[in-house]
């Protein structure tokens, strides 16, 4: 069995609470979970993106906080968020270097369980702010990320929410050639990313029409229906795993578990996830107030 931990927006900052955001309060309840995460001695943990709410010196804050897990014996797989980039243009550079990335930010990895050969897991992590308003470092990008924008329509003729960005063409050939080598090397998928796509609105049974595509609201990705296109045509993934969206969600679409985990940042008293992957299963056990899954794939 392959066994590692998650945690998704814990959005820290030395904020006054906003609403159901508790930004101070998310520095306690990441340590708890760390603690807990430290304890299990499991292979990695996923951290989902929005580490911070804004500003540099939140940026730093939570930095040290990871650090600290380091130390601990914590190892950490990063993916980007959209409040990760609220700082100023000339930090943003410095963001993919303090969590052990290179620009443009999206990596792939594999994990081969000692005790099954044939449970071996390729872990493809997106950057979904790779194309936005937000994450643009020139006036020239933010004006190429509005055109973008303005390209991806909702179904009922407005634009997304400006919070969220796209994955450029490159990164679309890229995740293809990944799951590519995935399907060649026998390998199963699991695709990471801060930003959700999907989730059942029914009985929770594997209909792709029975379900919510959060990209047609507006609550994610521009483009996020050339990512599921993709995923869609491979069928070595089992599982999509995101954040975002704080009150989390599940779905199973085409075989494929949609898994959006619950943000530190405004769920009380907490929520973090240890999940284990064999040959035949994603099993999500929820802490504290994160749910739990159990998904059998075909």
């Amino acid at each position: 069995m392959i066994r590692f931990a998650v945690i998704a927006d814990v959005q820290y900052g030395n904020l006054d609470t906003l609403g159901e955001r508790t930004y101070r309060e998310s520095l306690p309840k990441f340590l708890a979970a760390a603690g807990e995460i430290a304890a299990e001695n499991v292979l990695f943990t996923l951290q989902l993106g929005d580490a911070s709410q804004s500003d540099w010196e939140n940026h730093l804050g939570i930095k040290e906080l990871f650090e600290v897990a380091e130390k601990a014996g914590i190892k950490w797989k990063h993916v980007l968020g959209n409040h990760d980039f609220l700082v100023a243009d000339e930090k943003k550079p410095q963001l993919y270097t303090d969590f052990g990335l290179e620009k443009p930010g999206y990596y792939d990895f594999v994990v081969d369980d000692p005790d099954d050969d044939s449970n071996v897991w390729r872990f493809v992590v997106l950057n979904g702010n790779e194309i936005s308003l937000y994450a643009a470092e020139t006036p020239e990008e933010r004006k190429k990320a509005e055109e973008e924008r303005n390209r991806w329509k909702l179904p009922n003729g407005g634009l997304s929410a400006d919070w969220n960005g796209a994955v450029s063409p490159r990164q679309l050939q890229w995740l293809e050639n990944r799951l590519e080598l995935a399907t060649k090397q026998n390998e199963k998928a699991l695709v990471c990313s801060h930003f959700p796509l999907f989730a059942n609105s029914g009985d929770g049974t594997d209909s792709q029409d029975d379900g919510v595509y959060y990209f047609e609201r507006g609550w994610s990705v521009w483009n996020g229906k050339q990512i599921l296109d993709v995923v869609d045509k491979y069928p070595c993934v089992k599982g999509y795993l995101a954040g975002h969206l704080h009150e989390g969600s599940y779905g199973v679409r085409k075989n494929v578990a949609h898994v959006t985990f619950k943000g530190i940042v405004q769920t009380v008293p907490n929520c973090y996830a240890f999940v284990n992957l064999t040959s035949d299963s994603i099993i999500v056990e929820g802490r504290a107030a994160q749910a739990s899954y159990k998904f059998h794939f075909k």
